[in-house]
C-alpha cells in the first residue's frame, strides 16, 4: 500500500473512531444531562442541519483553493475545540448553540478525508474500498468498546471519549500527504467557481440528491434506535454490539467489493440498497427481539454500503477533482439536511409512539431510490479530470 493511502487510512480511522461514540451514544449522554427525548431529537436534527448547510460553503471553499489538507487540518483543530465546552453545559439553548456551532466546523472534516481517499485511489491506483474499511473497523471496535464503557449507567463517559478521538484526528490530520491527488501544474486552472460548473450537471445533481436521501432513511436508526432498545430492555454492552454487527456487514461489503474487484454497477447497487431498506426498517418498526435485531443487521451492508459505494462510483466516474468536493458536498449534504428534517418531524412520534418512528423511513428509502434512479438513467460517463 502507498505512503499516502497508510496515511488516509490512518486519519479515517481515527475520525470515523469519535462518530463510533458520537453516533450511537451521544443521545445517552444528553438523556444523562436530563433532556427530554423531544430535545435530543431537536439536538440531533440540529446537528444534522448545521452540517447539512456548512457543507457546501466549505466545499466551495475547498476546490477554489484546492488546499484539501490545510482545510482538514484547520476543521480538525476547530471543532475540538468548539466540542470541549459540551462538558460545562448544561441548559438546553446553551447546548443547542453548541451543537450547531460544531456540527457547522465538523461537517467536512470526514468527508474531504473521504474525498483525498477517492482521487488518490484513482491516482496511485489502489482499492478505495481497501482504505475505506479502515474507518468502517474503527467504528466497529469503538463502538462495541464504548457499549462496553457506557453501561451500568456510565454515559457521562461518552464525552472524554468522542474528545479524545477528536484530538487524535488533528494529529493524524498532520501526517497527510500535501495536496494528494491535485497535481501542482493543475493548480492555474482550478474553478473560479465550482458550484456554476457542477449546476450544468444536472442528472448528477439528482442522481446524487437521491442517494443523499436514501441514506437519510438511516435517520430513526441512527438517533433513536438507542433509546428504543435501551428501552425495550436491552444493555448498552448489547446495543453496542448491534451497531458493531451492521459495521461488520458494511465491511464484508467493502472487502468484497475492494480486494476481489468485484465490479458492480452503481444501479446495481442502489437496486440492492432499495430493498434491503424495505426489509430492514419494516423490521425495526415490528420488533425489539433480539434474535431479529441480530439478523437484521446485516442489512447495513447493502442500506449504507450499498447506497455509499454507489455515490462513491458515480463519483469516481463523472466528477473530476476540480469540482470533487462541492460534488461530494451534494451527496452528504442532501443526505444531511434530509436527515436532520426526518430527526425533526419524528421526534414527537418517537416519544409517544415509539416503534412507529421507522415506518416513516420506507416511503423516504422509496423516494431517494427512485431519484436516484432517474438522475443515474440520465447520466452519461464523462472522463474525469
Amino acid at each position: 500500500m502507498p505512503r499516502s493511502a497508510v496515511a488516509l487510512a490512518l486519519f479515517f480511522a481515527v475520525s470515523v473512531a469519535m462518530l463510533g461514540v458520537f453516533v450511537p451514544f451521544w443521545p445517552a449522554w444528553l438523556e444523562a444531562r436530563g433532556l427530554s427525548k423531544s430535545q435530543i431529537g431537536s439536538l440531533v436534527a440540529a446537528w444534522a442541519w448545521s452540517r447539512g448547510l456548512a457543507g457546501p460553503l466549505f466545499a466551495h471553499w475547498v476546490d477554489r483553493s484546492g488546499a484539501r489538507r490545510a482545510w482538514i487540518l484547520g476543521l480538525s483543530v476547530a471543532s475540538t475545540l468548539a466540542f470541549i465546552p459540551f462538558q460545562f453545559a448544561r441548559d438546553f439553548e446553551l447546548l443547542l448553540g453548541l451543537t450547531v456551532l460544531f456540527g457547522a466546523l465538523h461537517s467536512q472534516v470526514i468527508p474531504l478525508g473521504e474525498n483525498l481517499i477517492l482521487f488518490e485511489a484513482r491516482r496511485l491506483r489502489f482499492s478505495y474500498a481497501g482504505v475505506r474499511w479502515f474507518g468502517s473497523v474503527s467504528f466497529l471496535l469503538v463502538s462495541v468498546f464504548a457499549g462496553w464503557a457506557l453501561d451500568d449507567g456510565h454515559a457521562e463517559r461518552a464525552f472524554p471519549l468522542a474528545l479524545g478521538f477528536l484530538a487524535l484526528t488533528c494529529l493524524a490530520a498532520l501526517a497527510l500527504p500535501r495536496e494528494p491527488g491535485v497535481a501542482p501544474a493543475a493548480a492555474p486552472q482550478r474553478a473560479n467557481a465550482p458550484w456554476r460548473a457542477l449546476w450544468a450537471r444536472k442528472s448528477l445533481l439528482c442522481a446524487l440528491a437521491g442517494l443523499g436521501v436514501l441514506q437519510a432513511a438511516h435517520a430513526a436508526y441512527y438517533a433513536y434506535s438507542t433509546l428504543h432498545w435501551n428501552a425495550a430492555g436491552h444493555s448498552t454492552t448489547a446495543i453496542g454490539w448491534l451497531w458493531a454487527e451492521g459495521v461488520v456487514a458494511e465491511i464484508a461489503l467493502f472487502a468484497l467489493v475492494g480486494n476481489l474487484r468485484v465490479q458492480i454497477g452503481e444501479r446495481a447497487l442502489l437496486g440492492f440498497a432499495v430493498v434491503g431498506s424495505l426489509v430492514r426498517w419494516t423490521a425495526l418498526g415490528l420488533t425489539t427481539d433480539l434474535e431479529w435485531l441480530l439478523a437484521t443487521q446485516w442489512l447495513h451492508a447493502l442500506t449504507f454500503g450499498a447506497t455509499h459505494l454507489a455515490a462513491m462510483g458515480l463519483l469516481a466516474r463523472s466528477v473530476g477533482v476540480e469540482l470533487s468536493a462541492s460534488a461530494q458536498s451534494v451527496y452528504s449534504s442532501v443526505n444531511i439536511a434530509a436527515h436532520a428534517t426526518t430527526v425533526a418531524l419524528t421526534a414527537r412520534l418517537f416519544d409517544e409512539r415509539g416503534a412507529a418512528v421507522f415506518w416513516p423511513m420506507l416511503p423516504i428509502a422509496l423516494a431517494g431510490g427512485a431519484l436516484a434512479w432517474f438522475g443515474m438513467a440520465r447520466e452519461r460517463a464523462r472522463p474525469a479530470a
